[in-house]
């Protein structure tokens, strides 16, 4: 493990028991970290991480009136990390694993607690990989704000840094093992070290369909859909991709009302 520095940490959470019974957590099993406040509301925690200028905010998703995303939302600079805790796997949480951040599912364990510490030190002392280091709430940020927007990018991360791309511009996803091909309108490809369903996960909601356990597709770079066993989309590439069988019916249900 790494030399204990200090850490100066907010809890942000609308449950005072889970405030206190997450600083209780921290004072007794963590060493090195000093919890510096606790918020209840956005409202509170923007101004106490203006004031005390935290290293590192445990952060609530669900939250009367303003979730935790919203916190962030508001500094133009986020200089802190977080670490999310929640109680609901829900896509918000799929987008936080899809962007390598620390998140805690409640009720969590205090070996879970240590570990997501043990993270944020290696993090913050540059000893992980260059990719997993590469600012991820910003990735996270950048794919939360842009995929609700008109001209959608989605950040991907390669291992020399991060790819911006229109999504608008990706014809198909395809699988290769624990990595993924993406094929673009302009005929090139770029390798992202992301798992298929990771991707399917993030864009499914902006007309994207998994057609096959190997290939997700854009649905508005389909030309036409070839009649089959499964079938086949021709996509705005010129490529034929495989329908499954079994994903069919809900694909062409799919295709005729995005």
């Amino acid at each position: 493990m790494l030399p204990m520095s200090e850490i100066k940490a907010l809890i942000v959470d609308d449950e005072q028991h889970c405030i206190e019974a997450l600083q209780t957590m921290l004072q007794k099993k963590c060493p090195g970290v000093t919890v510096v406040a606790g918020a209840r509301s956005v409202k509170e925690a923007r101004t106490l991480v203006e004031e005390l200028q935290p290293d590192l905010v445990f952060l609530d998703v669900e939250m009367p009136h303003q979730n935790g995303f919203e916190l962030l939302k508001l500094f133009d600079k986020i200089n802190f990390d977080v670490i999310f805790t929640t109680a609901y796997e829900q896509y918000a949480l799929k987008a936080i694993k899809f962007n390598a951040l620390d998140y805690l599912l409640k009720p969590f364990s205090i070996k879970e607690l240590q570990d997501a510490i043990e993270k944020f030190r290696e993090k913050r002392s540059g000893s992980l990989p260059r990719e997993a280091n590469d600012s991820p709430l910003e990735v996270f940020l950048q794919n939360m704000k842009t995929l609700q927007q008109n001209h959608k990018k989605i950040a991907l991360p390669t291992i020399n840094g991060l790819v911006f791309m229109p999504v608008q511009n990706i014809v198909r996803c395809e699988s290769t093992g624990n990595y993924t091909k993406i094929f673009f309108t302009d005929k090139k490809h770029l390798m992202v070290s992301k798992p298929l369903k990771e991707f399917e996960e993030l864009l499914t909601d902006i007309n994207f369909f998994r057609i096959h356990n190997s290939h997700l597709i854009n649905l508005q770079q389909m030309q036409s859909y070839i009649q089959g066993e499964g079938g086949f989309a021709l996509m705005s590439d010129g490529t034929q991709v495989e329908v499954s069988r079994r994903r069919k019916a809900e694909f062409l249900k799919k295709a005729m009302h995005f």
